[in-house]
């Protein structure tokens, strides 16, 4: 039976510490270099003061890497600038106290389409809550939602023989953190920002099955959210493929197990019944 009570814990239960930071001086190559070495997506960018200043993510990074391979003409997937991340950084930061619930963190990520908000306390960042970390609080409270409820329709997809440049071009297009790579009808493997990222420097005609990753979960619709979730965690995959009858159906983001935490909305009731 799911105990929806664990939703309205705080998030300092939860979150995780210390937080990750960079420097707003620091390269654009240092904050690509911690996020690859910490296995983290962003990273909160301080100020001489030591306080908040924004924030720069993996998109940012794919987002300028585009930019230059345009710029100079390059034939690599993409290039990362000589520039300071104060340069690139998105300059907000969203945050919640360590007081507020889990529900308030979830909806913060939902309506802003983000998948950590950072926890400040006395104006300082004290520690993260993430879709990774809300993923533990559907499991805690055993969520028995079938994940055909709550999975991201269509899935974007590439085919595994594409060329590199082109399933960057389709992450950076629909902006999403990932793709799922296809071959004669079936999903072979996944293509995200990490990937992209880590084959930078490889040719951008070469083909995405060479840079793909199998950091993935193919689940059946009636999987319960929380086993979902438990899958996900002990694996340390990147993305849950919903399959029915071998067929793919949707695909279970981060944010769609951040959805798992808000309330249904009447409207939303009131079409299934």
């Amino acid at each position: 039976m799911s105990d929806m009570s664990v939703f309205e814990r705080t998030v300092s239960e939860y979150m995780s510490s210390p937080v990750c930071t960079v420097s707003a001086d620091d390269t654009v190559e240092d904050a690509h270099k911690i996020m690859t070495e910490k296995r983290i997506s962003c990273l909160a960018v301080v100020g001489r003061d030591e306080k908040p200043a924004g924030v720069v993510s993996r998109s940012d990074l794919l987002r300028i890497g585009r930019v230059m391979v345009y710029a100079t003409g390059s034939q690599t997937a993409l290039q990362l600038p000589s520039m300071c991340v104060g340069d690139l950084m998105t300059p907000r930061f969203f945050s919640v106290s360590p007081g507020q619930t889990l529900v308030d963190a979830a909806r913060e990520m939902v309506e802003r389409r983000i998948h950590r908000v950072f926890v400040v306390d006395a104006g300082k960042p004290i520690g993260v809550v993430s879709t990774k970390d809300l993923m533990r609080a559907v499991m805690d409270a055993k969520v028995a939602t079938p994940i055909a409820e709550l999975m991201t329709v269509p899935v974007v997809t590439v085919e595994a023989s594409a060329p590199l440049s082109d399933a960057v071009a389709t992450l950076s297009r629909a902006r999403i953190s990932g793709v799922a790579v296809m071959e004669n009808g079936v999903p072979v493997g996944i293509f995200t920002q990490e990937e992209a990222l880590a084959a930078r420097d490889r040719p951008g005609v070469s083909s995405v099955d060479e840079s793909m990753s199998q950091a993935m979960l193919c689940l059946p619709v009636s999987t319960p959210m929380f086993r979902a979730a438990g899958f996900t965690l002990s694996t340390r995959a990147r993305r849950v493929l919903a399959i029915d009858h071998h067929h793919l159906k949707g695909v279970l983001t981060g944010l769609d197990f951040a959805r798992c935490l808000l309330p249904v909305p009447p409207s939303t009731v009131a079409s299934v019944a």
